[in-house]
């Protein structure tokens, strides 16, 4: 059974109290790591349906126009395969990583930052 959140995000982030001077880079992987944490089940772990699932509805902006794209095929396909094997937050963030970088948000984002 998964886990049940009502706190935010931030909320979960400010009980932290190391990361009240930590860096946004910090930042950024603890919330990951929190929101990862908020979709599993009691073993830490999330079906690969599961992770299909939240990348779909917590990673739009990331994953959207891939559709087409091999490497994102390929890794839908590993996703639809075994909907019920788990995967653990180091299996997530290669996933994530893997649709990060080949995702046309982040592109865009390295063009904002290369102006600056």
């Amino acid at each position: 059974m998964l886990k049940c959140c009502r706190t935010s995000v931030e909320k979960q982030l400010g009980s932290v109290k190391t990361l009240r001077k930590c860096t946004e880079l910090e930042k950024s992987v603890a919330t990951i790591a929190i929101v990862f944490s908020n979709h599993t089940a009691a073993d830490g772990k999330l079906s690969k349906g599961q992770a299909k699932d939240l990348l779909s509805t917590h990673f739009q902006s990331f994953i959207k126009g891939q559709e087409l794209k091999p490497k994102y095929k390929e890794i839908l396909s590993d996703l639809e395969e075994g909907k019920d094997a788990r995967l653990g937050f180091e299996d997530f963030m290669i996933l994530l990583t893997s649709l990060t970088i080949m995702s046309d948000q982040m592109h865009e984002i390295r063009s904002v930052t290369v102006k600056q």
